[in-house]
């Protein structure tokens, strides 16, 4: 039986070799697409999984140093170049021996410094004043891969003097590298994008193959039926028609992965997930590989050998076409299941993931809309000639109630695209709303430095420079001064006029009142408790001219020169959800001058990128860094990086409907021309017997329009109750429920437009194969 099914597979003319080849196409770019995503998952896992040096921990740096041991220490930040984060070490040796970070042979000597390839390019092409003074003394060589998780990742190793780096707040002394993967606050968004993306990736693929696996369905079991009839047993055609099946999964396997080997060099310098990895990281484990070609030749198996069951029935099975057994309401059990399982997994995500605990729920939902499809199929059927007059309506109806199943397998992709679509156009809005507010978009081109550090350590040993548990009050009382209010009057004054001599930018400082004014109990001294801030928020003091020139700060009392408010909004990590001015009317007016203040932080406008990065490179070297040990960033920036992981998702998404779609318009088209040849003899007849050809048309049409409404309503009324639990779980207080714009309707109208065009196409084909003139009747 093997041997008869390789005969059948190959030597079956010409039309079984462009069955075999058309079906291995089909299996092909399934297995490639499926290899993309297990290779850049891999790559995602592989860069996760290395051992991150920059978690390295310290202790508090004595106020001298002794040398001569195996210690050295750390000053670690990052500093931020036109969007880029570039990571920044500052290290200092304290004897021969002391730990090397990975990547590099030896440590930077003072005046010294490594950059990381990408670094080294983007120091060589852009002018000095706008990054590489930033970076004193010589390139002493770059960093290796160990370091780095990707070709494209900014980072630098500088050498400085002990002297120096043990004076900086945020300097440790380490006496050993980190060497564990870092549990890092984006990857399980990442992680979960990708599941999302192998979610939205896995359906179109399996309808995909599960389409060409039915490639000339009829004339195939026509054939087999014709063996049983000359007493082939049900068993033997199983074994013919798996071999079959198999067979051209396995050249579809082999060509898919020879069509990922191509693709993947073009794929290692793609970024899905806003991230390039090293070519070597990018490509699938070796299960993936035996994955393709083991379980796709026994799923194409398995489907070739549940399409025989009308041939089990009898020889003559094809023949006489058994009506199946009309699809019950038990169909529908499964997405009403899924829908429980999703909100019990919303009920029980949390903020640090984007609704892992839903996915089980999701993956059940779509798959209950493949099975409850033909359920619908049925009802549309036996409502939908009800409604509307004529022959076509009730031919059509007929036909759907005659084979709920097959027709429903024709519009299946297109209900899945609709259901993928209605969700990101539901979620979309509500992230729109969290990163785009009119604030935001205000201090898009706005550069913020701030010059206060954390007065209260915890449990962290570089956050004032002293060890675990400091705060002020363990400080003196000039170090109290230095440490929350900023820079001092004159050093402040001096930053002051030598920002204010660069062209193209506009400076608007914040003062601090000194620290006595400060209310004890931590309020704002404002004295309005709903304006916000942590324990012992910030008391801010700018004048009134800055309020009035960038008016998204508020506004001022009138007659008022200065005015005092908390300023918590401007260091909160997501200045997005600066929503409400932050200086008004109702603040207390400050009188006197500023001159003898404490400089706190400066908001500087910038013209355009060249002025932003001279500002920022002076800042670097004439200022210390911020609390966080960041570089300054405009408010534009800080938003963007928020963004980049809901960025990922709807890449990963946008592209799964894509995909969606293409496979839907394959299967229509597919099971559109395969139905019309099914019925040649029907459909003739009907010619024949007096049916006008629009007639056919129109029938041809309600076949599909018919449960494509059906079920589409469903698709879209699902994917919208999804989103809007997700954003009643996961969004924070106050976002609107999703609304459906304009776009999402166009999106969806062109789809079932580009649907009718597949249908309409083989008309032409229908014309052709009734014409009287061509009835032909074996």
């Amino acid at each position: 039986m093997l041997r008869l099914g390789w005969h059948f597979a190959v030597r079956s003319g010409r039309e079984g070799i462009a069955r075999l080849l058309g079906t291995a196409a089909a299996v092909a770019v399934g297995v490639a697409i499926m290899l993309c995503v297990l290779a850049d998952f891999h790559a995602f896992s592989v860069t996760s999984g290395r051992g991150c040096w920059e978690c390295t921990q310290g202790t508090a740096v004595a106020a001298r140093p002794a040398a001569g041991r195996h210690a050295e220490i750390w000053n670690y930040g990052d500093d931020i170049f036109r969007g880029q984060t570039i990571e920044r070490l500052e290290v200092a040796s304290l004897g021969p021996d002391s730990p090397v970070p990975p990547g590099i042979s030896r440590l930077p000597a003072a005046g010294q410094y490594y950059a990381s390839p990408a670094l080294a390019a983007l120091l060589r092409s852009v002018p000095r004043d706008q990054l590489g003074d930033r970076f004193p003394g010589r390139l002493a060589g770059t960093i290796g891969d160990r370091a780095l998780s990707g070709p494209g990742e900014l980072v630098s190793y500088v050498g400085e003097p002990v002297s120096a780096l043990a004076q900086l707040p945020a300097s440790v002394e380490v006496t050993s590298i980190a060497t564990a993967p870092a549990t890092q606050v984006w990857s399980p968004y990442f992680r979960d994008a990708f599941v999302v993306g192998a979610l939205a990736f896995l359906f179109p693929i399996l309808i995909l193959i599960g389409t060409a696996t039915r490639l000339a369905a009829a004339r195939r079991e026509e054939r087999f039926a014709a063996l049983r009839l000359v007493g082939a047993t049900s068993g033997q055609i199983s074994v013919i028609a798996a071999v079959d099946a198999a067979l051209s999964a396995v050249l579809g396997a082999a060509a898919g992965i020879g069509a990922f080997e191509l693709v993947r060099p073009a794929l290692a310098h793609s970024a899905v997930t806003s991230a390039h990895y090293f070519a070597a990281d990018v490509t699938p484990p070796a299960w993936g590989y035996a994955l393709m070609l083991g379980a796709v030749p026994a799923a194409a198996a398995v489907a070739a050998l549940l399409s025989l069951r009308r041939v089990r029935i009898s020889p003559l099975g094809v023949a006489r076409r058994v009506t199946p057994a009309a699809p019950s309401a038990w169909r529908m059990l499964p997405l009403l299941a899924g829908l429980g399982l999703f909100a019990l997994g919303m009920a029980l995500s949390g903020s640090k993931s984007i609704g892992a605990a839903s996915y089980p729920g999701l993956l059940l939902v779509m798959t209950g809309l493949m099975v409850g499809g033909p359920w619908l199929t049925a009802r549309a059927a036996r409502i939908a000639p009800r409604l509307l007059p004529g022959a076509a309506p009730l031919l059509a109806g007929r036909r759907l109630a005659d084979n709920p199943k097959g027709a429903f397998r024709s519009i299946r992709g297109l209900v899945l695209a609709v259901f993928l679509g209605t969700v990101v156009a539901g979620l979309l809005p509500a992230a729109n709303a969290t990163t785009a507010t009119p604030s935001a978009r205000s201090l898009s081109d706005v550069l913020m430095a701030q010059f206060l550090t954390a007065p209260v350590c915890g449990n962290s040993v570089n956050c004032t420079g002293g060890a675990p548990g400091d705060t002020l009050q363990s400080k003196s009382a000039a170090e109290q001064r230095i440490v929350a209010d900023g820079l001092p009057p004159r050093a402040g004054a001096a930053l002051v006029r030598d920002l204010e001599r660069f062209r193209g930018a506009q400076l608007y400082p914040v003062y601090s009142l000194p620290s006595p004014a400060r209310p004890s109990s931590g309020q704002p001294s404002s004295g309005q408790p709903g304006r916000g801030g942590p324990p012992g928020g910030y008391t801010g003091v700018v004048s009134c001219a800055s309020v009035r020139a960038l008016a998204v700060l508020g506004s001022c009392p009138a007659g008022a020169r200065a005015i005092e408010a908390d300023t918590w909004n401007l260091y909160g990590d997501n200045p997005s959800d600066t929503t409400q001015p932050i200086f008004g009317p109702a603040d207390p007016a400050v009188h006197g001058g500023l001159g003898g203040l404490y400089l706190q932080s400066v908001l500087i406008r910038v013209r355009d990128a060249a002025t932003l990065e001279r500002v920022r490179t002076f800042l670097a070297t004439h200022t210390p860094l911020s609390a966080s040990g960041s570089a300054p960033r405009t408010f534009g920036e800080a938003v963007r990086a928020r963004v980049e992981v809901g960025d990922t998702v709807q890449r990963l998404t946008d592209i799964a409907i894509d995909l969606t779609l293409l496979v839907a318009g394959c299967s229509l088209a597919v099971a559109i021309g395969g139905g019309l040849l099914e019925r040649k003899r029907a459909f003739t007849l009907l010619r024949v017997s007096g049916t006008p050809g629009a007639t056919l048309y129109r029938v041809v049409l309600l076949e599909a329009a018919f449960p494509l409404i059906a079920a589409t309503v469903v698709a879209a009324g699902t994917a919208y109750g999804i989103s809007v639990l997700t954003i009643d779980r996961l969004a924070s207080k106050g976002t609107p429920l999703p609304v459906l714009g304009a776009s999402y309707y166009l999106t969806v109208g062109a789809g079932l437009l580009v649907s009718l065009a597949v249908i309409l196409a083989a008309m032409p084909l229908l014309r052709r194969m009734t014409a009287p003139a061509n009835a032909r009747f074996e």
